[in-house]
């Protein structure tokens, strides 16, 4: 039985769990709502990537150059969806999960947890809250580096190649950067409307 993943812009935290079928990933949407796959939570990025036809190791790389992180890098899958990883739990065996995504849009909030082993907590649209073993100050700095690579993601840069211009006679090059500022803004619109 296959479930079917919310839209990307819906998507609020895809976070790695433990249940009675062993490990598991929990997706939460923007609304609070959850969604449990019985997957690893590295199978369920990869199946997004793949479903928006995006080669994740290609998008790795120019994250990783980007950014100068080596490891855990954000993810900008779509407009609408950039993952940033942030540290969710510690494994009982080797080679479980401990790294969560946390999509970039959703995030309402960065505070500190006083619940040990948690160092923080982020608050979702839909009033959700990820304890997270990471410290504010490294949450913030990976929320950072994610605005970074969503700046430079190639979704950013659609139709700035030379194909485009040629083939579409009314492009104008100094048009373009107010057209990826209105697309932000609309983007920053539907998050407030889904926020109410």
């Amino acid at each position: 039985m296959t479930v079917t993943l919310p839209a990307y812009a819906k998507i609020a935290a895809i976070v790695p769990c433990y249940n009675a079928t062993g490990d598991s990933t929990v997706i939460y949407s923007a609304d609070g709502t959850t969604t449990i796959l019985a997957s690893r939570t590295r199978t369920v990025i990869q199946r997004l990537a793949r479903s928006q036809a995006v080669d994740l190791a290609a998008l790795r790389a120019r994250t990783r150059s980007v950014t100068e992180r080596t490891n855990l890098e954000p993810l900008p899958l779509a407009p609408g969806l950039i993952l940033v990883p942030v540290k969710i739990r510690r494994p009982r065996i080797a080679g479980d999960s401990t790294t969560g995504y946390i999509n970039l849009h959703t995030i309402a909030g960065v505070c500190q947890n006083t619940k040990k082993p948690y160092q923080t907590t982020i608050t979702l649209s839909g009033k959700t809250e990820i304890p997270v073993l990471w410290t504010p100050a490294t949450v913030n700095r990976q929320l950072a580096l994610a605005r970074l690579a969503a700046n430079t993601a190639p979704s950013s840069q659609l139709f700035t190649g030379e194909a485009f211009r040629e083939t579409f006679s009314g492009y104008a090059a100094e048009l373009f950067p107010l057209a990826i500022k209105l697309i932000d803004v609309f983007n920053e619109i539907i998050t407030i409307k889904e926020r109410q």
